[in-house]
Formats: structure tokens, C-alpha cells, sequence
């Protein structure tokens, strides 16, 4: 893709959030997460950042190459893979943590600290995975 310096730079700032979060979560056990409520809020708050700015960048892209708004946060993911961004498998798979936002977000339902909590390393590593496919696919420096 060519002229994607405003998506690399969206890019950048979601990398930062990934270590950020990364830095926070860093031997964190379920004991201290569930005890330690700032740190609690900070990761939830951290996560939901993450997403987030990785559906705008899904946005980005697909407006970029003319496709209409996805949607939902979700089908971003799905539509992103469709123009060959990710692998589908993988659009699938890190779609899923829409869900998770939205719970965050809204509290559709009591946020279960267990399921956040055990959300942390499958988040880290598909959005680690995203930051790597999406730069390789746009040539991101």
C-alpha cells in the first residue's frame, strides 16, 4: 500500500499501548490483579485501547482502499483479512477480543475478573501478531 503514513503512525501508538500493557501485566499473578483495583482498572482500560485502536486501523485501511465501514469492531478484523491485511484464520481469532471490549466498555454483564484476567496473554499475543502483519502488509518502518 502506498500513502499509509497516517495508518503507520496509528500503527505506532498501538504498539506503544501493546507495551504498555505488556509492562503492566508482566508477573502479575490473579491475587494481585483481583486485590490491586487501580492496576485492575488500568488493564482493562489498557485492553480496551488496544482493540479499539486496532479497529481504527482496520477502518483506515479498508477506507484506504476504497471498501465501505465495516459493520461492527468485529467484522473490521474479518473485512481486514478479506483484502489480504491478515490470514483469516487469525482475522477470526483476534476478532473475538471485540467481545471482550464490549464488556469492558459496557458492562453488558459483571466483569469477571478470572476471564479478563486470563484474556491478558491471549491478547498480548494476537496483538503482537496484528502489529507485525499489519506493518508488514502496509511496509511500515
Amino acid at each position: 500500500m502506498h500513502n499509509n503514513e497516517a495508518i503507520c503512525s496509528k500503527l505506532e501508538v498501538l504498539l506503544e499501548y501493546y507495551q504498555e500493557l505488556d509492562g503492566m501485566t508482566d508477573e502479575v499473578s490473579l491475587e494481585q490483579y483481583k486485590k490491586q483495583i487501580v492496576l485492575k482498572r488500568a488493564i482493562e482500560r489498557e485492553i480496551q485501547l488496544i482493540v479499539e485502536c486496532a479497529t481504527d486501523i482496520n477502518n483506515m485501511i479498508l477506507k484506504h482502499l476504497g471498501k465501505g465501514p465495516p459493520k461492527d469492531y468485529f467484522n473490521s478484523f474479518i473485512d481486514l483479512a478479506e483484502v489480504g491485511a491478515i490470514d483469516v484464520q487469525f482475522a477470526l481469532e483476534i476478532a473475538a477480543s471485540t467481545g471482550l471490549r464490549n464488556i469492558l466498555v459496557h458492562e453488558y454483564q459483571t466483569i469477571d475478573d478470572d476471564i479478563v484476567y486470563s484474556a491478558i496473554t491471549a491478547v498480548k499475543t494476537q496483538y503482537l501478531r496484528y502489529i507485525s502483519e499489519v506493518s508488514s502488509y502496509l511496509g511500515c518502518r
